[in-house]
C-alpha cells in the first residue's frame, strides 16, 4: 500500500508569494490545506498525529 504525507499534498508559498496573496485566497489555501491534513490524518488511523497545520 503506497504511503501519502501530508509534505506530499501540502502546497507552500515563500514569505514574498503569502505577501501577494488577496486575503480570500489565503482563507482558501487555509481551508484546502486543513482538508487535506485531515484526509491523510485518517489514511493513517491509529498512528497518532503530526503537527498542527
Amino acid at each position: 500500500t503506497p504511503e501519502v504525507t501530508f509534505e506530499e499534498v501540502a502546497v507552500r508559498f515563500s514569505p514574498e508569494e503569502w505577501a501577494q496573496l488577496a486575503p480570500w485566497q489565503r482563507a482558501l489555501h487555509r481551508e484546502v490545506m486543513c482538508d487535506n491534513y485531515e484526509m491523510v490524518a485518517s489514511l493513517g488511523e491509529g498512528q497518532g498525529r503530526g503537527a498542527a497545520v
